[in-house]
């Protein structure tokens, strides 16, 4: 009896160290992506420091979600259009429409694209 509870407590132990890996994995390559970035460096954390890698993604990681970046703050047209196409893609199309429509008009030559990208956009709002 006392060797099946210790095998029932070890199982245990195991599946809640691995619910917490997956878990502080999930949540540090969700945290990524909202942040403009893939979850490709953050997997490569995981492979090198397990689930401390989350302490180290806390220190190295952009400190706004792109989210909370003003459209007028990008740089260039491919850090703006990047950024727009990641919110699109994460569901927030209004401060996808709005990124798209600043880079209209500080990067004109890309209008052609960003036209086809908000009609995208506001298709996906009409069918919601």
């Amino acid at each position: 009896m006392d060797d099946l509870f210790g095998h029932l407590v070890a199982v245990a132990c195991v599946g809640f160290f691995l619910t917490g890996y997956i878990g502080v994995g999930a949540w540090a390559v969700g945290d990524a992506q909202n942040r403009g970035q893939t979850g490709a460096l953050v997997v490569f954390l995981f492979y090198l420091f397990g689930p401390l890698s989350a302490l180290v993604w806390l220190m190295v990681r952009p400190r706004k979600t792109l989210a909370e970046r003003l459209p007028c703050e990008y740089a260039n047209a491919e850090d703006a259009l990047a950024a727009a196409t990641r919110l699109d893609m994460l569901g927030d199309w209004e401060r996808a429409i709005a990124v798209y429509e600043t880079a209209a008009q500080q990067w004109p030559e890309h209008q052609p694209y960003i036209d086809q990208c908000v009609a995208r956009i506001q298709k996906k709002q009409a069918q919601v």
